[in-house]
């Protein structure tokens, strides 16, 4: 299926390209799941298991498959043919009057679990609100009329190759274009990339590590992108 939007100008290099993601894809998109968070502080509360977290990211990613307008795309390096990066978006249902077609939409209370898919069990001590920070309902964005960014993750090995902006500059424009507001939140280690592309924290969400055997405290930024003004 087509891409739901134009490609902008932009510093991608020509060895990499933009489509959507297919089923085929979903061995890929954890390898580069798991390669992004397994570095970082943010997978504590991942079941001790990596084969059940791989398992259970495998059925969430199958399931969501079976739309195929679902905003999920990717950035694939055509030299190897790795996917490098892929982005999520989740449109509410007020957007689409909106949003032209190609888009699959959501009601504000849809869960952001697919249904019938069981999480596994999580590491010893990790807080369920972890879980729904990550995994929870898509977020009340409808009054807004905002895009929500689900999850950007781009492999280790493709950090600073402009993996990030080329997956999520053509949805802003997109959004631009439309009048609308956009939505995420981001790891600390994300936020840079998120300010320069025009989001701006208003709020946080703040986990006691102490609660799970471990020091400092975990902060993940909420941040709006408003309507960028006409030049």
């Amino acid at each position: 299926m087509a891409l739901p939007f134009k490609l902008p100008a932009s510093s991608l290099a020509p060895r990499f390209t933009i489509a959507r993601c297919t089923p085929a894809d979903v061995p890929q998109l954890w390898d580069v799941y798991s390669a992004a968070f397994l570095g970082t502080r943010f997978c504590y509360f991942w079941p001790p298991s990596r084969e059940a977290m791989r398992q259970w990211s495998d059925l969430r990613f199958r399931q969501r498959f079976q739309d195929p307008t679902d905003q999920q795309f990717k950035v694939v390096d055509v030299e190897t043919g790795k996917v490098a990066g892929f982005a999520r978006w989740v449109v509410p249902e007020a957007m689409e009057a909106v949003m032209q077609a190609g888009f699959r939409t959501y009601t504000e209370v849809e869960s952001g679990l697919p249904e019938g898919i069981e999480m596994p069990e999580m590491a010893d001590g990790a807080p369920a609100e972890a879980w729904r920070s990550f995994f929870g309902p898509v977020k009340a964005m409808s009054a807004k009329k905002g895009l929500d960014l689900s999850v950007l993750c781009v492999h280790s090995s493709y950090q600073g190759c402009g993996v990030s902006t080329a997956l999520l500059k053509p949805m802003l424009d997109l959004a631009d274009q439309q009048g609308v507001t956009a939505y995420l939140e981001a790891l600390e280690n994300a936020t840079p990339v998120y300010e320069k592309l025009g989001f701006k924290k208003v709020d946080e969400i703040v986990y006691d590590e102490s609660k799970t055997g471990h020091e400092g405290v975990l902060r993940i930024d909420i941040m709006l992108r408003e309507l960028k003004a006409s030049s």
